[in-house]
């Protein structure tokens, strides 16, 4: 399922980044590009941060950054 419409970036591939250490919004972006779109999806990224056990800062949104 697409966690980011803007980027194009699935739930699969948002906890891949996650295993693999991302433990932010801001850095879920840096890796694949999630959240630095519309930012509508940022409270879906931290969701998906927090069921992995991850701590996610809140990141303010950006319209097209």
């Amino acid at each position: 399922m697409y966690v980011c419409i803007c980027a194009g970036v699935t739930d699969d591939e948002v906890n891949a980044e996650i295993a693999q250490g991302a433990d932010s919004v801001e850095e879920l972006g840096y890796r694949c590009g999630a959240g630095t779109g519309c930012g509508m999806c940022h409270e879906k990224l931290r969701a998906l941060c927090a069921v992995a056990g991850a701590r996610c800062a809140k990141l303010p949104v950006h319209a097209g950054a």
